[in-house]
């Protein structure tokens, strides 16, 4: 094959390349990239040659990483060796071709395809098959989906039983026992509840113990469920009898049902999920006044050879070459997407594409055509001189007919290289590769594009094809442009202008503070965002509650008095309106600039009708139903698609929210019969799982609580805690003195967390059974607390003592320190005896705190003991106390003859 250079010698193909500093996954890398491509175009470039295995990032000189030079040589080498080019010469213009129409952004490829091709099967609805294929099929999506839920659901589970008990620091055996480790046995019973089974959890607890740290059973990719290719009497399915209804309630379910009303359209279908795949620029090929078909018919075969070369040599070597940017080529020349002339228009484009492939295909068949050519060469040949009597008389129609005879004239010869070359799909990874131009016959994405500075900041800009599409409509830009991007200038906006904030208690250093934000904002709530505006001018001058500051959604504009309908206003004019032009521009061009969200289902599927009719493959595209859509809606949509006269229906619902959940009520209990003697049970570990709001819940301003401090093997630590009103924990904070920065600035960060955690409603229980028994250093000896004697760790110490104060947690309290065991309690035996001798009478003062109570607490509030051996009678006589008039304490006893306090020492008296 001889092969001419269309665009390596084109001076406006030459790509400008500059030096861009990327961040990967798992490193910060510069390359060379073109150098009016945004990052995010680069980043998919990237992904795409690492996945390719064609990145060398240590060649600095290379555009991309090298990728589109490994790309175009591999390709070329793989045609020399084939026997494809004549001369090395030809190899190497091919390359060069390839690597300029790659680096200039005129087509792209798409990943490899995940699936092999094969045998489709095909089931019409009449058939008797029809009802088994059906039952199959949505079996085995029901298995794949549930499986894929259930080895994520059981990974997860198994997970944390290996962690319950990785975590556990002690005896092995108790470790390793449901019994005696809390935490494992939640864990397991977790598991359980997800649907392991019992023996499969103890597996996971002896591997645990064994050392294994993960249950490497982490799901792969879900198995993808074989298509279902059906086939009906288009009659059928535009009347939704019973056949038709059930085939779109499946598709509506799995995704994967493929209706046609030819069985080759099917057919054809099936084979295009394998089929090598990239897309062509068609906008770049359209001037202000002329179409270049001789550079698009180069590219669509420059892009036929390569797609050709990457595909395997057995089999229907099936292609798919599609159109990008073909809903922009209609805004450069002024059409509605929604209209006759526009979808004339993606018909003749579409047949160009088809005749330039077919051609390219015919040519390529001198190496051989595909297998099963000589079976279908009938059926081929007659689909070709078909697309060549449709042709449009158009120009660009003419062209395609001319090179539909010219195909059909060299295969008749020499046969197809490819079963299929050209069909219609969406990708949107291709998309992003050629600057977010829409694949296929998508609708365009609006007038308003992103423009990325040299320092990466990221600006709306009315985009090339916009200003090409106003012009051929002899629009006045300028006022377009201000009506789709905004003034940006709030000195003439209506209802909120400087004057006017200034009347709502702005002062002119906010009004700047609004003004300077407004070139880089997409909403008037976010030009008068908290982030934008100080907190506390919010707070005191528009007295906005303290709950508004919270939310990062809130509207300071409506805080300060403006309706709803005065800032729309205001947006309207400042900030302009690209999602909807038919506001404020006329409506010839307002049509011309619709974006997708407002172009109908039915023009699109019209749209795919016109391109569908010179396509080799019928449109892979799925028609997309909402999440919320229900089966009902699918065999409308179905019954729809067959009265337009789409070859292939396929329908898909979107994926549902990241968020998404059921709304359950509570399960209600039901009362028993009658009442059940309760059982005698001497101890029993109750575990009462509570349903919490998950949203945070703040403790006042003013809190209780408490410090301890205490020395844990020679290091102190102060703990103080803050509580709610009720008595429960809501903060903790830990300081800790002559440590490194780090490590307390860690400890300080870790308190952060426990306290946040905390509020949104965590139980200190999971936070003591996490990080008691944790070793590290400083551990050993705890002095200054008198209920905690040794600690294994600073975190031991810590959670020991509030599930001590806390959780009435007895069990981790009295350790015995020369016993310094992985638990930290020793033998259990306490130090000291218990000193009878005390007071049984204690001051509040010991207990409440008299800055916070201030003063408040009565002077005679005293703490009564709630057990213990009494005085003897001589001893009460001896021990009478009053209160003390200074202090408040019980505690001024009869010394010498006068009454004096032993906690402040005053002498209010001398008795007489």
């Amino acid at each position: 094959m001889r092969y001419e250079a269309v665009f390596a010698a084109r001076k406006d193909c030459a790509p400008e390349l500059e030096i861009r500093r990327i961040e990967r996954a798992n490193a910060v890398v510069d390359v060379l990239a073109p150098i009016h491509w945004t990052n995010a175009r680069v980043e998919s470039w990237l992904d795409w040659a690492d996945t390719a295995g064609l990145a060398d990032y240590g060649d600095g000189d290379a555009a991309l990483a090298g990728a589109p030079n490994a790309y175009a040589q591999r390709l070329a080498g793989d045609g020399m060796a084939r026997g494809l080019f004549d001369t090395p010469a030809d190899a190497s213009r091919f390359r060069d071709d390839l690597i300029t129409a790659l680096l200039s952004g005129v087509a792209a490829p798409a990943d490899a395809p995940a699936t092999a091709s094969t045998d489709a099967i095909v089931v019409d609805l009449a058939a008797i098959e029809f009802d088994a294929a059906l039952g199959a099929h949505l079996a085995i999506s029901r298995r794949n989906a549930t499986t894929a839920e259930a080895v994520e659901t059981a990974g997860l589970r198994l997970q944390a039983v290996i962690d319950a008990v990785r975590r556990c620091e002690g005896d092995p055996d108790a470790c390793t026992d449901v019994a005696r480790n809390i935490a494992l046995a939640r864990a397991a019973r977790s598991a359980r509840d997800a649907g392991v089974s019992d023996p499969m959890i103890a597996q996971a607890i002896t591997l645990a113990r064994r050392g294994e740290a993960d249950w490497s059973a982490a799901p792969a990719a879900p198995s993808q469920t074989p298509l279902l290719l059906l086939t009906a009497d288009r009659s059928i399915v535009e009347a939704c009898q019973p056949a038709a209804g059930r085939a779109a309630s499946a598709a509506w379910e799995t995704g994967r049902v493929v209706l046609a009303f030819d069985p080759r359209d099917a057919e054809a279908a099936s084979r295009a999920e394998a089929g090598r795949r990239a897309a062509v620029d068609v906008s770049r090929f359209q001037s202000i006044d002329a179409f270049d078909v001789d550079g698009f018919v180069g590219a669509v075969r420059l892009w036929t050879i390569a797609l050709d070369l990457a595909t395997p040599e057995d089999g229907w070597r099936p292609l798919g070459l599609t159109l990008a940017g073909a809903a922009d080529l209609l805004v450069i020349r002024g059409l509605p997407y929604d209209s006759d002339a526009g979808r004339a228009t993606m018909a003749d484009i579409t047949a160009l594409a088809s005749a330039a492939g077919l051609a390219a295909s015919a040519e390529l068949a001198d190496r051989g055509a595909y297998p099963d050519y000589e079976s279908d060469r009938e059926a081929r040949l007659a689909a070709i001189e078909a697309r060549a009597r449709t042709c449009s008389p158009s120009p660009l129609g003419r062209a395609a007919a001319k090179l539909f005879s010219a195909a059909l004239k060299t295969a008749k010869k020499q046969g197809l290289r490819n079963a299929e070359v050209t069909t219609v799909f969406t990708d949107p990874t291709l998309s992003l590769r050629l600057g977010g131009l829409a694949i296929g016959v998508s609708p365009w994405t609006g007038p308003v594009t992103l423009m990325e500075t040299a320092d990466g900041e990221i600006l709306r800009a009315l985009s090339p094809a916009a200003v090409a599409g106003l012009s051929a409509l002899a629009a006045d830009i300028d006022a377009s442009t201000l009506d789709l991007l905004g003034r940006r200038d709030l000195e003439n906006a209506p209802h909120i202008h400087p004057a006017a904030l200034r009347e709502h208690g702005f002062t002119d250093h906010e009004i700047d503070q609004v003004q300077a934000a407004l070139p880089l904002v997409s909403s008037l709530r976010e030009a008068f965002g908290l982030n934008v505006l100080d907190a506390g001018f919010v707070r005191d001058v528009l007295g906005a509650p303290l709950e508004a500051l919270e939310d990062p959604a809130v509207q300071v504009l409506a805080l300060a008095g403006f309706s709803a309908n005065e800032i729309a206003e205001a947006e309207a004019y400042l900030l302009g309106e690209p999602d909807a032009p038919s506001r404020r521009l006329p409506a010839d061009i307002a049509a011309v600039l619709a974006d997708a969200s407002q172009i109908s289902p039915t023009a699109i599927m019209a749209m795919t009708a016109a391109a569908e009719a010179f396509t080799c493959t019928p449109a892979a595209a799925p028609l997309t139903l909402a999440w919320r859509d229900d089966p009902n809606a699918a065999i409308r949509l179905q019954a729809a698609a067959a009265r337009i006269g789409l070859r292939v229906i396929r329908l898909a619902r979107s994926a549902p929210p990241a968020d998404f959940a059921l709304d359950l009520p509570a399960a209600a209990e039901e009362a028993p019969r009658r009442p059940a003697p309760a059982p005698i049970i001497s101890e029993r570990i109750v575990e009462k799982v509570v349903e919490r709001e998950r949203s945070r819940k703040r403790l006042p301003d003013r809190r209780k609580g408490y410090i301890q401090k205490a020395a844990v093997g020679g290091h102190k630590v102060y703990l103080h805690t803050g509580e709610y009103e009720n008595g429960e924990l809501g903060e903790v904070f830990i300081d800790m003195h002559k440590e490194g920065a780090a490590f307390r600035s860690l400890m300080n960060n870790f308190a952060i967390a426990v306290s946040i955690g905390l509020q949104y409603g965590v139980p200190l229980e999971e936070f003591v059974d996490a990080f008691v028994f944790t070793r590290f250093e400083p551990a050993g000896r705890v002095s200054g607390n008198d209920s905690i004697r040794s600690a294994t760790s600073i975190l031991d110490y810590i959670f020991r003592e509030l599930g001590v104060s806390y959780l009435d947690r007895d069990d981790l309290a009295n350790g015995d320190p020369e016993e310094f065991n992985a638990d930290g309690l020793g033998s259990g035996s306490f130090e000291g005896t218990l000193n009878t001798e005390e007071e049984d009478v204690l001051p509040a003062s010991r207990f409440i705190s008299k800055g916070f109570s201030r003063g408040a607490a009565p002077d005679n509030l005293v703490f009564l003991p709630t057990g213990g051996k009494r005085k003897g009678a001589a001893n009460e006589a001896e021990a009478e106390h009053d209160v003390c008039a200074s202090c408040g304490d019980l505690s001024l006893t009869r010394k010498g003859g006068r009454l004096v306090c032993e906690t402040c020492g005053v002498a209010p008296e001398r008795l007489g």
